[in-house]
C-alpha cells in the first residue's frame, strides 16, 4: 500500500508539456554564428528521432570563406526564431545533397541557461508505455496540476537531496495520453549534480522495475523552490531506452505463478516491495559508484542481449559486483595462507625451471617464470564465492555449479547442463545458455538486494523459467534473500 501522504507541494507540469510540445514543432528561423559560413542562414528544425535535424541550403561553390563539408562539427550555434533564440550545443552535418545539408543537433537550451549556475532542477522523459511502480518499488502519493493525483510515484534520498521519481500522463483517462517519467529534486545545484542524481534513480528504476527510460530528456531549470514556474530549459539526447521481461522483484505471486495458483495463493501476503528506505541505498550506491552504475547498467543491457551473449554479460556483472561489495576487505582466498611459505614454494619451483633453462626458449622461459609469480592467486569461483560468504548468502548446489562454468561462458563455449555430450541438439544447447543466464540473473539479484538492505524474498527465475529452459528443479518459486 502507498504512504498516505501527499509530496510537499503541487507538482506543476501542464506548463512544461506545453513547452516539450512547443519545441517539438518544426520551426523556421536563422543561424547565427559570427565568422561561420553558418551565421546568417535561414534553417529549418525538426524532431527526428531521438534528436532534433536540421536543413538549410548552403552556395557550396561559394569562393569566399570557409567552406561546409559533410562530418564538421560545429559548436555554440545560436539559433533564433519569432523572438526566442535556442542554443545549440554542436550541430553535425551528415549530409549534403545540392543545395542543401542535413545536421543533427542533440542538446540545446534556452539562450540564458547556463550549467554552472544553481537551479532547481525537473527532468521529462517520454515514454511510449507506462512504468508501474505497484509490487515493486514502495510509491507514494503526488498531485498534478494536470488536475488529477497518482500513487504511481516514488522517492529516494541521495546525498541528502529528496529525489522524486513520478509517472505522469499528459491527459489522463484518455487513450491518447503521452506518459512522462518525470524526476525532480529539492536541491538547488548544478545541472552537472542534479544528471547525477537524477542518473542514479532512472538506473534504480531500470533494474527494479526491468524499463530504463532513456531516448532523450527535456529539463527545466527554476529559480524559486516552488518550481511552479520555470526560467530555463534544455534538450538532450539519452541513451537508448531498455525494456526487459525481467525483474529481481514482484510482491504479486500471481504475476508469474499463474500456472500455479496454489504456490502462489501459499505466497499472498508474504512478499513486499522494495522500502524507500531500501530504493534509497541503492541510489545512493548508485550516486557514489561508476563502477556500481556500469554493471547495474550490464545487467540491464544483459537483459535484453541475444542468448548468446546474456549469460556472459551477468557473468562479468558478477565478478565487478564481487569487487564492488568486497572493496578493500578482501578474504584471504589464496590456495596457501601463509605468505612466507608461499614464497619458500615459489622460489623452489622457480630454481626447477630455471635449471632446465637452457633446455627451453627464452620466451617460454619467461612465461614459465611469470605463471610462478602468480602461483598462489584465487580461483575465479572462490573470488565469485566470497561475497555471498561475506553477506552470509547460502548458496544452492546449483548455484556453485554454475559459479564453476563462469569460465566457460565468457570463452564461448556453452555448459553442459545436462550433461548430454557436446553432440546435443541446437536446441538443448540454447535452453542450458537460458538456464545458465536465469540462474546468475537470480544470484545477482540476491547478491544486490541484500547489499542493500532487503530482507524479503527475490524472483527465483530458473524455477520459473523451467518449462523454457526444460530443466526441473526442486526449488521454491520465490528465494529467501
Amino acid at each position: 500500500m502507498p504512504r498516505i501522504e501527499e509530496l510537499p507541494d503541487l507538482k506543476h507540469h501542464k506548463s512544461e508539456i506545453e513547452r516539450i510540445n512547443q519545441l517539438r514543432k518544426k520551426r523556421k528561423g536563422i543561424l547565427l554564428l559570427p565568422g561561420s559560413p553558418l551565421n546568417n542562414i535561414k534553417a529549418t528544425i525538426t524532431p527526428y528521432k531521438k534528436s532534433f535535424k536540421l536543413e538549410f541550403q548552403h552556395n557550396m561553390f561559394d569562393p569566399k570563406g570557409p567552406q561546409l563539408n559533410v562530418g564538421q562539427y560545429h559548436k555554440k550555434v545560436c539559433f533564433k526564431y519569432s523572438k526566442s533564440t535556442l542554443k545549440f550545443e554542436s550541430i553535425y552535418l551528415y549530409s549534403q545533397s545540392f543545395p542543401g545539408f542535413k545536421g543533427s543537433v542533440d542538446q540545446f537550451h534556452s539562450e540564458s541557461y547556463s550549467k554552472n549556475k544553481h537551479y532547481y532542477h525537473r527532468l521529462f522523459i517520454p515514454l511510449d508505455r507506462e512504468i508501474k511502480f505497484f509490487n515493486t518499488i514502495e510509491h507514494v502519493l503526488f498531485r498534478s496540476d494536470l488536475g488529477y493525483g497518482s500513487s504511481n510515484a516514488t522517492k529516494a534520498t541521495i546525498n541528502g537531496a529528496t529525489v522524486s521519481v513520478c509517472i505522469v500522463k499528459s491527459n489522463y483517462g484518455s487513450k491518447d495520453s503521452e506518459v512522462f517519467m518525470v524526476v525532480e529534486s529539492d536541491r538547488k545545484c548544478r545541472q552537472s549534480e542534479f544528471d547525477r542524481l537524477s542518473h542514479a534513480a532512472i538506473v534504480a528504476v531500470g533494474y527494479i522495475c526491468g524499463f530504463y527510460a532513456g531516448d532523450q530528456g527535456y529539463c527545466f531549470a527554476y529559480d524559486k523552490p516552488e518550481m511552479n514556474a520555470h526560467s530555463h530549459f534544455y534538450f538532450s539526447e539519452f541513451r537508448n531506452s531498455i525494456k526487459s521481461f525481467y525483474t529481481p522483484i514482484n510482491s504479486n505471486p500471481y504475476s508469474y505463478l499463474h500456472r500455479h495458483e496454489k504456490q502462489a495463493k501459499s505466497l499472498v501476503g508474504k512478499l513486499r516491495e522494495l522500502s524507500l528506505t531500501e530504493f534509497s541505498v541503492l541510489c545512493q550506491r548508485l550516486y557514489d559508484s561508476n563502477f556500481f552504475s556500469s554493471t547495474l547498467m550490464l545487467i540491464i543491457e544483459s537483459s535484453v542481449a541475444s542468448i548468446r551473449f546474456m549469460p556472459g554479460g551477468y557473468a562479468i556483472a558478477l565478478e565487478s559486483l564481487s569487487d564492488i561489495i568486497l572493496g578493500d576487505n578482501k578474504p584471504k582466498l589464496a590456495p596457501i595462507k601463509d605468505k612466507k611459505l608461499s614464497k619458500i614454494i615459489r622460489k623452489k619451483c622457480k630454481e626447477i625451471i630455471q635449471e632446465h633453462g637452457s633446455e627451453l626458449d627464452t620466451e617460454d622461459l619467461s612465461t614459465l617464470i611469470g605463471r610462478i609469480d602468480h602461483l598462489n592467486q584465487p580461483t575465479n569461483k572462490s573470488l565469485l564465492k566470497a561475497p555471498f560468504d561475506l553477506l552470509e548468502i547460502k548458496l544452492l548446489p546449483q548455484d556453485e555449479a554454475i559459479l564453476k562454468v563462469r569460465n566457460d561462458l565468457l570463452h564461448g563455449r556453452i555448459p553442459d547442463i545436462k550433461k548430454e555430450g557436446e553432440d546435443r541438439s541446437d536446441r538443448r544447447q540454447t535452453m542450458d545458455l537460458y538456464y545458465s543466464a536465469m540462474r546468475l540473473y537470480t544470484l545477482l539479484n540476491i547478491l544486490i538486494l541484500k547489499w542493500i538492505g532487503y530482507d524479503n524474498r527475490v524472483l527465483n527465475h530458473p524455477k520459473i523459467q523451467s518449462h523454457v529452459s526444460g530443466i526441473k528443479l526442486k526449488e521454491d518459486f520465490f528465494r529467501q534473500v
